[in-house]
């Protein structure tokens, strides 16, 4: 009997032959029963949109097991890779129905409290003063009131800003897609971003300190450390600073994005629309199960350099082949229930 190294879904390698694995050199096409050919094309749709072996009868079964007993390569391939596409959409459909959990009921739980307000308020303290030793560095410097100098520095903090909406999405992408609430440390966040997707309406209901808070504590791991850094230049400080201060005002622009417009202060329409923060409009596409691409939620410039060179799938599909474990945007669950907007009176008089 022919024997191949295999990858399982656990990741584990292997080199028995056993149902429900897929030949490690080939790109599995998750949720449609394999053609006569066995490798996908290129540009297949790699998702998970129905189980692949409900269409096969028993003869079918009896079919692959005699070639597999017959020899035939191509056609026992082929079977493996039904069987493991199979277990995939499974585990797909059984993680993703467990995450997020019902929304929160008491509007209380989103009113900001003075815990969350100093946390925040040190986040950004933290980096207005790293933004405040780069002006003083380059003022105390040897090129200091030269304008060209300062300059330099708002070239730095554009350059911060930019490239924040990139990790930011790299940071959204494996959250939607990766984990559990029971991963350690990050399962809460994991699972909260799983929630969002069940229940949008939910983050334009938070106070400001409320809704960005939890990203508060793992930032200033970052910006204080910096900030007391000795040898640190006027322009890594100014760029600290404006990129640590964008990764936590991402969570905010992410509930602007989700907001009514009629509800929006006119200087935040205006952003939006200039397209210097995410939009409603750009946004919205990222909320169509199953909730894959548009990542990015400071500016979204970055949304068409990963969606259009198809970034995102390329590492998707490495993880894949060296785990077995597929994102869960690979996943089509028609079944996946979306509740745009809060029940009807739900938090008045309290928020």
């Amino acid at each position: 009997m022919l024997t191949m190294r295999a990858v399982s879904l656990a990741g584990a390698p292997s080199t028995a032959p056993a149902v429900g694995r897929r030949p490690a050199s080939r790109p599995a096409r998750l949720g449609r029963r394999a053609s006569s050919t066995p490798t996908p094309p290129r540009d297949a749709s790699c998702r998970v949109v129905q189980d692949p072996l409900s269409s096969m009868s028993s003869a079918d079964f009896d079919d692959a097991f005699d070639a597999r007993a017959s020899g035939s390569i191509d056609l026992d391939q082929s079977f493996r890779r039904e069987v493991v596409e199979r277990d995939t959409a499974e585990t797909l459909r059984r993680t993703i129905a467990q995450m997020g959990g019902a929304p929160i009921q008491d509007p209380r739980e989103f009113v900001s409290t003075d815990e969350q307000r100093l946390v925040t308020a040190g986040l950004f303290a933290s980096c207005a003063a790293l933004c405040a030793r780069g002006v003083a560095g380059v003022a105390a410097g040897e090129d200091g009131g030269d304008p060209l100098a300062y300059g330099g520095l708002l070239a730095t903090a554009a350059l911060a800003f930019w490239l924040s909406d990139a990790g930011v999405g790299i940071f959204h992408w494996s959250v939607d897609n990766y984990g559990s609430k029971k991963t350690p440390v990050m399962g809460g966040i994991i699972d909260a971003f799983q929630g969002h997707h069940k229940y949008p309406w939910t983050i334009t209901k938070r106070q400001f300190a409320n809704n960005i808070h939890t990203t508060c504590p793992a930032t200033m791991c970052v910006s204080v450390p910096l900030l007391l850094a000795p040898g640190l230049g006027p322009n890594q400080c100014v760029f600290a600073g404006v990129f640590c201060s964008m990764v936590v005002l991402s969570q905010q622009f992410h509930c602007w994005s989700h907001t009514k417009k009629s509800e929006l202060p006119a200087l935040v329409l205006a952003a939006q629309d200039a397209g210097l923060i995410i939009s409603r409009k750009a946004h919205g596409a990222h909320h169509k199960p199953p909730f894959k691409g548009n990542y990015c939620i400071v500016s979204g410039w970055w949304n068409e350099v990963f969606d259009g060179t198809g970034f995102f799938y390329a590492l998707e599909k490495k993880i894949y082949d060296a785990t077995g474990v597929a994102p869960r945007c690979w996943s089509e669950d028609e079944d996946f229930a979306v509740q745009e907007d809060a029940p009807e009176g739900w938090g008045d008089g309290i928020l």
